[in-house]
Formats: C-alpha cells, sequence, structure tokens
C-alpha cells in the first residue's frame, strides 16, 4: 500500500481511508491462525511473523491477529505475492472509532528486493528518511519527521514489512517510540 504522510488531511486522506477500508474488506474471512508452543506461549504460523503476545508486550496494548491471507497480491506491487497479516487492538480506537490497526506483509526469494525498494520509494517520496532500526540487525524504519508508523525486517531469506494502516496522529507519536520494540517482536 501507498503510504501516506501524518500531516496530509483533506480528499486525498479520505481516499486513502477508503482504500484502506476496501483491502480491509478483500482480506476479510480470513480467521487466525495459531499453535501452542512449549512453554504454553501463542505463536502465530502460516506466514504471520510477528508474535501477539510480543507485539502486546511492546506496545501495552492488547492485540489480536485478525485476518491472514497467504499469497495475497500487494496493493503497489501486484506482481508480488505476501503473506499478509492484519492485527487489530481495539483498546487504541482511531478516527471514527475503529480499532488500531497493523499489519505485516512476509515475502522471500526475488521479492525481498522489490518490496525493500518500494519502501525506500516510498518512504523517501513523502520526505521520510531511512534508519536503521534499533531492533535488529537488518531492521530499518521510516522516519518522517519524529514519526516512524512503518518499517522492515530482513533477514537471510524473507523480508517482513511491518506498519500501521490507520495510526492518527496522536497514536503514531506515542507509537513511535516503540516501533523498535515492535519491529523487534517479529519472529
Amino acid at each position: 500500500m501507498t503510504r501516506m504522510p501524518l500531516a496530509r488531511r483533506g480528499p486525498a486522506a479520505r481516499a486513502y481511508a477508503l482504500g484502506l477500508a476496501i483491502a480491509g474488506v478483500l482480506l476479510a474471512g480470513c480467521g487466525p491462525h495459531a499453535e501452542t508452543a512449549k512453554g504454553g506461549n501463542t505463536k502465530t504460523t502460516g506466514g504471520c511473523s510477528l508474535i501477539v503476545e510480543e507485539l502486546s508486550k511492546a506496545t501495552s496494548l492488547s492485540w489480536e491477529l485478525k485476518e491472514k491471507r497467504d499469497d495475497h497480491p500487494l496493493e503497489t506491487l501486484e506482481s508480488v505475492k505476501a503473506s499478509v497479516c492484519l492485527y487489530t487492538a481495539a483498546d487504541a480506537p482511531q478516527a471514527g472509532s475503529d480499532p488500531l490497526v497493523l499489519r505485516t506483509d512476509t515475502v522471500g526469494g526475488k521479492d525481498v528486493a522489490a518490496v525493500r525498494q518500494d519502501f525506500t520509494e516510498s518512504c523517501t517520496g513523502y520526505d521520510g528518511k531511512i534508519r536503521k532500526s534499533a531492533a535488529a540487525d537488518g531492521a530499518v524504519v521510516c522516519d518522517r519527521g519524529g514519526a516512524v508508523v512503518e518499517g522492515l525486517v530482513e533477514s537471510v531469506d524473507r523480508l517482513v514489512s511491518v506498519y500501521f494502516v490507520n495510526a492518527d496522529k496522536s497514536t503514531a507519536t506515542k507509537l513511535t517510540k516503540k516501533f523498535d520494540a515492535i519491529l523487534t517482536a517479529v519472529g
């Protein structure tokens, strides 16, 4: 998805919000997939790379894996298929009383370079700066004037794009300080 800077308002922002709502509808119907690991911790499976409990711990919000779709074409790179997972936090309502939504797109192989380039172009195209994250080796974030709502975690065989879909400015400001911990929650 194309990401807009937090400061933009008006018709373009409403169109963007409508596009996100449509994307959510397209992903509807995919239930969470989870398994219990040793020690009783629930770990997401089937391509969802973000561990719900770790995300909740990192943000102090109650998250749930709401929807998942494998081999989903990305909106900005239709030739790229990703495991797309949507997480919601009902205890952080945003504009219109919608829950806060965080999305991860997990890709591998030749698609890693394309997603990395798209991330870079989207970030810098909206006056953002790419910087290393303290989360882990291979993690970067897009910093737009002190606000961070998206980042990447790259390893040898995959790339996970993590971003807030609908964070309002107040929420984005609060969660910017926690974004490195969010990236650390990527398993």
